[in-house]
């Protein structure tokens, strides 16, 4: 049974983690050279941003103090070391500046009216355009004064500002504009999603093979602003799922959207995506996702996706935090034992330390 999923419409890259980390097995592919002198508004990707970002080894032993790094076990740090030196700064430092801003009255929609904000590694970068109105500026030196704040909590190097040409909602409806110009035309076909560059203030379309000369005339003639063209090759994950919300579903630690609705707990799926964001769980959009035969061992009552939605149940119960957040579990290996007629499943979760093991009658 195979599903394809919709169209992952705007990645949002605010008070989240930002950066996107590349699945092995994707491979991107930019345009020939012709192509970038013909076409004035298309480039080839995202450019990286142009500062260097905090680690949480970099940073003093006084201020390390400040995060707590005990939310991620051994396990995720073992499998995904990045996290660690990125996550808990993340939070920590988010967490302060909303409560700074609201303090003074304002929120992020107020910031994205005059510049925007995203993140490299642990450092928040705040843009501010540069002509702003009376009003405008008022709302910008109350900014910076969280922008102080920030610097003298934590460190000089926590928080940095640039420069931009456009806000975020300018640069939203650009993006918008952008989905017009995409809706009906063969270039749907071929996409995967599409969103916005932060730090370059330009638009970006992610698609799974090149665009004809047509399709990139049809874009360099109607963009107000550049846009970033990226063929990405879906990457395949194949895993069971442990959770489902909404259209989301969460295999291998992994918050797949666009989940079909006939995908339930217990399934074992083969997803094709691309992009993955970083974060606990991680989060991405699934492209396709197949369900694949449910098994059967010989002497079993149940099958194998019965097993594991008992076995989850019994997983939740048995690692329940205080505030019952955050408790995410991932399949690591599941084994009918016929002498014993019970299904042995080990979890990785995002609570405990260890390995969960969580033994289940087979009836």
């Amino acid at each position: 049974m195979k599903d394809i999923g919709g169209i992952l419409v705007f990645g949002l890259l605010l008070l989240s983690s930002c950066s996107q980390s590349e699945p092995p097995q994707e491979k991107n592919k930019s345009m020939s050279a012709d192509h970038k002198e013909s076409y004035e508004m298309i480039v080839d990707a995202c450019p990286e941003p142009t500062y260097d970002g905090q680690t949480f080894d970099e940073l003093s032993a006084e201020e390390k103090e400040l995060y707590d790094v005990g939310e991620m076990s051994d396990e995720m740090k073992e499998r995904n070391p990045d996290l660690l030196q990125v996550m808990p700064l993340q939070s920590k430092r988010q967490e302060f500046f909303r409560d700074s801003i609201s303090e003074k009255g304002y929120t992020l929609d107020d910031l994205r009216n005059i510049g925007d904000m995203y993140m490299v590694e642990g450092t928040i970068i705040l843009q501010f355009k540069d002509q702003l109105t009376e009003e405008e500026q008022k709302v910008k030196e109350s900014f910076m004064k969280t922008v102080k704040e920030i610097k003298q909590k934590f460190n000089e190097n926590a928080i940095h500002t640039e420069k931009v040409e456009i806000s975020a909602n300018e640069l939203r409806e650009q993006h918008d504009a952008l989905s017009g110009i995409l809706d009906g035309s063969s270039i749907e076909n071929k996409l995967w999603g599409y969103g916005t560059c932060t730090p370059s203030k330009q638009l970006k379309i992610e698609v799974t093979e090149q665009l004809t000369e047509e399709e990139l005339k049809l874009l360099n003639e109607n963009a107000e602003v550049e846009i970033a063209v990226q063929v990405n090759e879906p990457s395949q994950l194949e895993g069971y799922v442990t959770e489902v919300r909404g259209n989301e579903m969460l295999v291998d630690m992994i918050w797949f959207s666009n989940r079909p609705d006939a995908v339930k707990v217990g399934d074992h799926v083969n997803v094709s995506y691309t992009n993955v964001m970083e974060s606990l769980p991680a989060q991405a959009g699934a492209m396709e996702t197949e369900i694949l035969k449910d098994s059967q061992p010989e002497g079993a009552d149940m099958k194998t996706s019965a097993a594991i939605k008992k076995a989850v149940d019994q997983a939740k119960e048995k690692i329940q935090s205080p505030s019952h957040e955050s408790e995410y579990l991932s399949v690591r290996e599941i084994e009918y034992n016929k002498d014993h007629d019970q299904w042995g499943v080990l979890f990785e979760t995002t609570v405990e330390e260890e390995m969960v093991e969580i033994q289940v009658k087979d009836e």
